[in-house]
């Protein structure tokens, strides 16, 4: 890891717990202890962050720390993946925590509008208005049903009218390719625009032989070994495999949201 970037695990740490918020019904030791090991991070890094604190620190910005976001997020992710001790995994979460926390103090450095407490309380905010089941009144909903309900949560809060969504709406731009290919099938199936399995154990399925039937574990390994022949493939024809891809997203979306709005 770049010394330049070193984890904020030093500094003060005077800040006090909040008090513990009934609306979420926190175990109190538990709440407190993180409430005021949060506190601490923080202002370790408002220190390296404000003048005559960290010339590194001083001069970044948003941008310039995306790429840190992105690999932080990743180097978490390769922990929880290769299950790796907890102490290694708390490690790399911490470090996440951290780019959260270098963002807010930015923000509250430059007067930008948010600070750590308004990302914090917005957070809450939204996570007790879109589970009515658990803070409010609504009782058990199956996965299903809180799919739908989101989604009109979601229309509400942006003040459109219900079932004014697209099922590709608010899907962004920017998420790394696979990632939105899997987010774009994963919304038309929830709309009932596409039936994902439908091409299973027909001629025309390319891992038909590869796949079985309930068989998760040969299926991810069946999966993962044809995307990489198909990227060798594309490397051999000189494409580039991930503009090819955003290619066929693109075209998924475009023939079959023009059948929706037909």
């Amino acid at each position: 890891m770049d010394s330049a970037r070193a984890r904020a695990t030093d500094g003060p740490g005077d800040g006090a717990a909040p008090a513990p918020d009934p609306a979420t019904e926190p175990g109190t030791g538990t709440a407190a202890s993180a409430a005021a090991a949060v506190v601490r991070a923080a202002e370790t890094v408002r220190r390296m962050v404000d003048d005559g604190g960290c010339a590194w620190h001083g001069v970044q910005t948003h941008a310039s720390l995306t790429p840190f976001l992105i690999e932080e997020a990743a180097e978490f992710v390769d922990a929880v993946e290769r299950e790796l001790p907890a102490a290694e995994t708390s490690s790399e979460l911490g470090d996440v925590l951290y780019q959260v926390l270098f963002h807010a103090a930015l923000a509250e450095r430059d007067g930008e509008g948010y600070t750590l407490a308004s990302v914090a309380d917005g957070l809450a905010d939204k996570l007790i208005a879109r589970h009515p089941h658990v803070f409010g009144d609504r009782g058990y909903m199956t996965v299903e049903e809180l799919h739908a309900e989101w989604e009109r949560l979601k229309e509400d809060a942006a003040g459109e009218a219900r079932g004014s969504r697209g099922a590709l709406d608010g899907i962004p731009a920017g998420m790394p390719t696979l990632a939105r290919a899997a987010k774009v099938v994963e919304r038309l199936k929830r709309a009932g625009l596409v039936e994902p399995s439908a091409g299973e154990g027909s001629p025309e399925d390319p891992l038909a032989a590869a796949i079985g039937p309930d068989e998760q574990r040969l299926a991810e390994l069946g999966i993962g070994d044809g995307m990489l022949a198909l990227v060798m493939r594309a490397n051999a024809a000189g494409v580039d495999p991930d503009r090819a891809l955003r290619l066929a997203i693109d075209r998924l979306a475009a023939r079959v949201m023009h059948g929706e709005d037909d």
